[in-house]
C-alpha cells in the first residue's frame, strides 16, 4: 500500500474508489509531462461534488499527480477494493481513462502505455491492444459520470 492509500485507509469503500479513480487519472494526466487545465476540468466532471469537496478533490489530484508509485499499484490497489468480479466497472474506469487521455486531442505514448497498464492490471484486456480499449471506451462514451460520494 502507497503512502497515499494509507493516508485515506480510513475512508469507506465508496469514498475509497472515487480517491482511486484521481489517483489513476492524475497519473495518467501527468504522464506526459503537462496536466492541463483541460484535463482537469474534465475529471472534475466526470466526479460529482459539491463547492465543499472541490478543494478536497484538487488537493486529491496534486497529491495523485505527485505520488512516484507506479500506476500499476495503484490499478492493483483499486482493484483489490472493486473485486475482479465488477469487470463493468473496471472497464468504465479504463473507459474515463480514454477519455481523459483525449481531451486534449493528444494522446502521447506515455498515456497510451499507463492505459495499457491499467487495463492489463485490471485484467480487462489480455494483450494491451490500443483497439480494444478503445472498443471498452466507446461502451461507455455516452455515460462517463460517477455517482455522488463522500469524505
Amino acid at each position: 500500500m502507497t503512502a497515499l492509500w494509507h493516508k485515506y485507509r480510513k475512508a469507506d469503500k465508496q469514498t475509497l474508489v472515487i480517491i482511486g479513480v484521481l489517483i489513476l487519472s492524475a497519473k495518467l494526466c501527468k504522464a506526459d509531462g503537462e496536466f492541463t487545465l483541460i484535463e482537469e476540468e474534465e475529471i472534475l466532471k466526470i466526479i460529482p461534488h459539491d463547492q465543499i469537496q472541490h478543494k478536497i478533490l484538487l488537493s486529491i489530484l496534486e497529491e495523485g499527480g505527485s505520488d512516484e508509485s507506479p500506476i500499476q499499484e495503484d490499478a492493483r490497489q483499486l482493484k483489490k477494493l472493486i473485486g475482479e468480479d465488477n469487470k463493468p466497472f473496471l472497464e468504465f474506469i479504463i473507459a474515463v481513462l480514454y477519455r481523459l487521455a483525449i481531451v486534449d486531442h493528444v494522446m502521447s505514448e506515455e498515456e497510451i502505455r499507463d492505459i495499457q497498464i491499467v487495463a492489463l492490471e485490471f485484467g480487462i484486456v489480455k494483450n494491451p491492444y490500443m483497439d480494444q480499449i478503445k472498443a471498452i471506451a466507446s461502451k461507455y462514451k455516452q455515460r462517463i459520470k460517477l455517482k455522488k460520494w463522500s469524505i
